[in-house]
């Protein structure tokens, strides 16, 4: 079985950061909306700049203004744009022209979005995460036979309530283009600070 991808979303605290950085993610989520619980309004910018080439910086946004999602970007060097709201196509390809790379979330409830090929060759990877009242969060799982369908050429994430149990489950589905897993609530020990431990064991289940 290939090796999955790890995105660790949701991160704030510096000293958990740095304990997540020995771990060696493929990603690191940094959420730039004001309505989440884990909101990061303000960064350590040489901190942040100091984390390895190797770990991929995500910033996650909901629907805020172009200028100010470059602004972060260039403050603390994202090289993915995560868009999780309603943003549409010609936003999404305006900071692809800037050079970012393009995380588009499509919320699931009973099958993948049709729109989602409109964003081939804009989106480096999609990320389906489980629809809920609020831009993600929940917990929760969607149906993942559904995946089974996709199509696409664009590489995926799989979001929405990711435990360790579902590991093996999610490797013998055999989809080739889901290529690694995005978790966050499941390995908290409380909003924004993650249980090392936790995600150490996760890590070495992939």
């Amino acid at each position: 079985m290939k090796e999955l991808k790890l995105k660790v979303c949701g991160m704030r605290d510096l000293e958990n950061i740095q304990e997540l950085i020995a771990l060696k993610p493929d990603f690191i989520g940094f959420i730039f909306y004001p309505k989440s619980p884990r909101y990061v309004s303000e960064l350590d910018e040489d901190f942040i700049m100091r984390i390895p080439l190797s770990i991929s910086k995500v910033g996650v946004f909901v629907n805020e203004p172009l200028d100010s999602i470059l602004d972060k970007a260039n403050k603390y060097g994202l090289e993915y744009i995560q868009l999780h709201g309603d943003e549409d196509l010609s936003f999404a390809n305006a900071l692809k022209e800037k050079g970012l790379k393009i995380i588009k979330v499509f919320r699931v409830m009973d099958a993948i979005p049709f729109f989602a090929k409109n964003y081939v060759g804009i989106a480096d990877y999609f990320l389906f995460d489980t629809a809920s009242m609020n831009y993600g969060g929940s917990g929760r799982h969607f149906d993942w036979n559904i995946l089974k369908n996709y199509n696409l050429k664009v590489p995926f994430l799989l979001s929405g309530g990711v435990q360790l149990a579902d590991i093996s489950i999610i490797k013998s589905m055999e989809i080739d283009q889901l290529v690694g897993i995005d978790v966050n609530s499941r390995f908290e020990i409380e909003p924004a600070l993650k249980d090392i431990d936790k995600l150490n064991e996760l890590k070495a289940s992939l």
